[in-house]
């Protein structure tokens, strides 16, 4: 009930225009209570499954109450059809679940709800800059706050993030190293804006948040994770960073890399992951859903994309659309017969569709090829987008982020996960109108170069709303 009465209270600061608290309030909705607020306690009472049910409730509401306004924008921004294009293929592809093949239609829904965030752009669009970047800040403050918790967690030994029910810890006994999977979900774009975009007041600050934040991303022994992060930290400095900036950050990468690697367990991990990696691409190699052991977990996620790859192509209509938004607890889901998969115990099975080892695996017995190509082209517009708007700050967060997310796409699925989409859309959003508003602050400018400025002064923020 509590849940319910934060968006109400959400909906109504919007539509009276006090959007930063609004929008702080559909954040947490999408982030489960930014993982410290129990979601069991905002669901009290409420018939939903998940606190991201509510904001979908947010997002319908503004969108349909400034729906001209929206589409203005969506006909001025190639993005923002492509993601229409997309969506429509998703609705096509829920018609063809519940009509063509039988599924049940709470199933379907279920499914295809999580696309429904794609449309949190048109949420975002009527909000002023300033607003946005400090609703930016404010969640990567928030983000630190919880590597401190999650970082906490490890000397004592207590789940200090997220729901302790639903996280998962792993004790491994070899290497003498607690691994809790609860990291905070906002990571990565909060290290790179500590890191590159944020002008710190005090080099003391900018090192400790630096070293909290670097810390998070070691201790969970994300072995792709680790190497990922590093390789794009790596090539930003080559290309992006003045010389002097340059060595300055290379010597903090260099030294943090050869500390990790003095760990005898972060060690361990990425030993263990190269030669994973170097296997299942040695020559001669099968990728056979039964060629892997337990300790070739690369070797398992590359087996369960080809396993539902190879399924998908067997027929006409499953190459379009895939086996359909089907749902993991379905009867048409306990008839799949696919091998790779882990066990579930709460339905008492192998998993045969929902997987978080590998977000494309999911892409195609949803979508199909056809459909996984759309999600591809998206993503391609996403980056293209960002690297049109480069020389602005924002632009720089997102190919960052982006980037880590797409190549660690193989080793997870935060490429489809909610919060990620919500937050692709932000800094898009954000970067757009800093766009903008240095269009229009050059025009100013040039006017008054010219000549006296006759007209009255231009409320740029309230300009760059409707783009």
């Amino acid at each position: 009930m509590i849940g319910i009465l934060l968006t109400l209270v959400a909906v109504w600061l919007f539509i009276f225009r006090s959007y930063y608290f609004s929008l702080l309030i559909f954040c947490g909705l999408v982030t489960f209570g930014f993982l410290i607020i129990p979601p069991a306690v905002l669901l009290y009472g409420a018939p939903f499954e998940k606190t991201s049910d509510l904001a979908i409730f947010y997002i319908l509401a503004i969108i349909v109450s400034h729906y001209k306004t929206i589409q203005r924008v969506v006909n001025s921004e190639k993005l923002f059809k492509w993601i229409f294009i997309f969506l429509g293929f998703v609705l096509i592809d829920a018609i063809y679940s519940y009509q063509v093949l039988g599924y049940n239609l709470s199933g379907v829904l279920k499914v295809s709800r999580h696309y429904l965030f794609f449309l949190s752009f048109g949420v975002f669009i009527l909000v002023p800059f300033p607003i946005l970047t400090r609703l930016l800040h404010t969640i990567f403050i928030i983000t630190v706050l919880q590597s401190v918790l999650f970082l906490l967690q490890i000397p004592t030994g207590t789940i200090l993030l997220g729901d302790a029910n639903n996280v998962v810890v792993n004790n491994m006994e070899q290497i003498g190293w607690v691994r809790y999977y609860n990291t905070p979900l906002y990571l990565i774009p909060s290290l790179f804006y500590f890191l590159f975009i944020y002008k710190h007041q005090s080099k003391l600050i900018y090192w400790i948040i630096a070293g909290i934040l670097l810390a998070t991303v070691v201790a969970p022994m994300h072995r792709l994770y680790i190497l990922t992060v590093a390789l794009v930290i790596s090539v930003y400095l080559i290309f992006r960073q003045s010389n002097s900036n340059k060595a300055i950050y290379l010597s903090l990468l260099l030294l943090a890399g050869y500390g990790a690697l003095l760990i005898d367990p972060v060690s361990s991990r990425l030993n263990v992951g190269l030669n994973d990696i170097s296997k299942t691409f040695a020559t001669g190699r099968s990728l056979a859903a039964t060629d892997y052991d337990a300790e070739d977990t690369f070797a398992y996620r590359m087996a369960h994309l080809f396993e539902r790859a190879n399924y998908i192509q067997q027929k006409p209509e499953r190459i379009i659309f895939g086996i359909g938004l089907l749902s993991e607890e379905t009867k048409q889901a306990e008839n799949l017969r696919f091998e790779a998969g882990l066990y579930n115990e709460r339905i008492g099975r192998v998993a045969q569709v929902n997987t978080s080892d590998i977000a494309w695996s999911l892409l195609i017995l949803h979508l199909g090829f056809f459909g996984t190509g759309l999600f591809i082209v998206l993503n391609i517009c996403f980056i293209r987008f960002f690297y049109r708007n480069r020389t602005r700050l924002i632009g720089i967060l997102g190919i960052l982020t982006l980037s880590v997310t797409l190549l660690t796409s193989f080793t997870g699925t935060e490429l489809l996960m909610i919060h990620f989409r919500v937050f692709l859309l932000l800094m898009s959003v954000i970067s757009l109108q800093e766009n903008k508003l240095s269009y229009i602050q050059n025009n100013i400018h040039l006017d008054r170069m010219k000549g006296p400025v006759v007209d009255s002064p231009i409320r740029v923020t309230q300009t760059i709303n409707l783009i």
